[in-house]
């Protein structure tokens, strides 16, 4: 069974100078909290019954979760509710645990598939929170203490923005119980004003239409590109056409970028699409893994097959493959109780509503190959396209040149 704790924090909160904070606090309520002194005790309480605990941080989101035996649902309640509420930010071990985040920052910019990301991100959402990596930079995390780790714990692991959900085989009034005798203590607790003020940004600004590329050379065997354009965002009413629109521009063997630059073109060895999206925005992007001098015509290429989509409406045959495949890997999701977990806890936290797995598929089901079509042909007609790069021996002009021109309609 799993156990998960989400809280409506991530990145786009962070002041700039302290960029990574969200992150930082992920890592550092395991270190020790007043029931479990240390490290090793975190971990050896559910590893010890041969559970997992982990957490991960997002742009919206910062998500703690235990899968453990059904019959450790106590300890898995009691170790989740201990790390998020009472972390004793121990000044030595932050210290310590400063250099693992900036170790796992190194890591990421070793790899230019995230680093291809992170500049993609800075051109979709210029000069706003989004654009920043939840990870954060070496000067911001230079900036981060205990102190700082403490004052935004305080004001943003609050009741109001805490989603509790668990999955699996329970008793849902003992599961109550037992999360109202750990939480409501701590919670109900009298709090002080949030010392750091609760700004995310606003909704990013409207882009240029005009098209813009950025290019960052390094020794490489490989390319790696991102195409792409704003989208929607996770509460827009066209989320399902867009679910149904990249499921078929991108994910999968049997999607039309794969089977077009990769099984026929022999383009690159890597290419998919999918999309990021926020509360108030969203991107649609494709990805791409090719050598160097075939970068523009892999660009050019992705953008042929979503012009495509704008042009001719997706066959009967094809709608239904779609539909059916989404139905499928969400079905298949929700066999796993972490997976279900995340499912239904992102929407409480960040939509306020929750739809069932069949609820989602009846939506999808109502999408029309028109709808597909007029969505493809409104991401086309709306500009603002932008492409990142990451390797050796690419020409930003050119590239440039290549997205203006396949990204017209």
């Amino acid at each position: 069974m799993a156990v998960t704790m989400l809280f409506g924090v991530g990145s786009r909160w962070e002041p700039l100078r302290l960029a990574g904070i969200s992150h930082f606090l992920e890592h550092a309520v395991f270190k020790g909290t007043e029931r479990y002194p240390d490290s090793r005790a975190v971990s050896e309480a559910i590893e010890g019954v041969g559970g997992v605990l982990n957490a991960s941080t997002d742009k919206e989101v910062t998500n703690f979760w235990a899968q453990v035996p059904r019959q450790r649902l106590e300890l898995a309640i009691d170790v989740l509710t201990d790390l998020v509420l009472a972390p004793r930010f121990d000044w030595e071990e932050m210290e310590r645990e400063r250099l693992v985040v900036t170790e796992e920052l190194s890591m990421y910019l070793d790899q230019p598939a995230e680093v291809v990301q992170m500049d993609f991100d800075g051109l979709i959402w210029p000069g706003h929170p989004l654009a920043r990596d939840p990870a954060g930079t070496r000067p911001s995390l230079r900036r981060i203490g205990a102190a700082q780790l403490s004052r935004y714990h305080s004001s943003f692991y609050r009741p109001e923005r805490l989603v509790v959900v668990i999955s699996g085989g329970f008793s849902p009034q003992r599961a109550l119980g037992l999360l109202e005798r750990r939480l409501e203590p701590a919670l109900g607790a009298p709090r002080g004003a949030a010392s750091f003020p609760a700004l995310d940004g606003g909704s990013p600004s409207p882009l240029e239409r005009a098209g813009d590329v950025k290019v960052r050379r390094r020794r490489a065997e490989q390319t790696h590109l991102l195409v792409g354009v704003r989208c929607s965002s996770y509460l827009a009413p066209d989320r399902w056409t867009l679910d149904v629109l990249n499921t078929a521009l991108g994910e999968g063997m049997s999607s039309r970028l794969f089977l077009e630059l990769r099984e026929r073109q022999a383009l690159a060895y890597d290419v998919h699409s999918f999309t990021s999206r926020h509360r108030d925005s969203g991107a649609l992007a494709v990805y791409l893994a090719t050598q160097p001098e075939r970068a523009p015509a892999a660009v050019a290429g992705a953008l042929a097959e979503i012009r495509r989509l704008a042009q001719e409406e997706l066959s009967a045959a094809e709608l239904g493959r779609t539909k059916a495949q989404i139905e499928g890997r969400l079905l298949l999701q929700m066999e796993s109780a972490g997976a279900l977990s995340d499912f239904l806890g992102n929407q409480e936290l960040l939509t306020q509503e929750i739809l069932s797995a069949a609820e989602v598929v009846e939506n999808v089901r109502l999408v029309t190959a028109g709808q597909v079509q007029a969505l493809a042909d409104e991401l086309l007609a709306g500009g603002g396209w932008r492409a990142a790069a990451v390797g050796p021996r690419v020409e930003r002009e050119e590239l440039l040149e290549t997205l203006q021109a396949g990204a017209s309609n």
